[in-house]
């Protein structure tokens, strides 16, 4: 009996394992998906800030 509560107790002990390492996988991930998200916001904010200039530039440059 004593060795059917081992095992009993190491197959728990490894879903509990498997549990916390799955959550910090899905957080971390989570996280990852975010900052991506973030970065491809600032980019286009960029992008549109890079193509204004050169619209006024021109636009300056045509009325002088």
């Amino acid at each position: 009996m004593k060795i059917n509560k081992l095992i009993g107790l190491a197959v728990a002990l490894a879903l509990v394992v498997g549990a916390v390492v799955l959550v910090v996988k899905l957080i971390s991930g989570a996280l990852s998906l975010i900052s991506g998200v973030f970065s491809a916001i600032v980019t286009a904010l960029v992008v549109v800030a890079l193509i204004a200039i050169v619209i006024w530039m021109f636009s300056y440059a045509k009325k002088h």
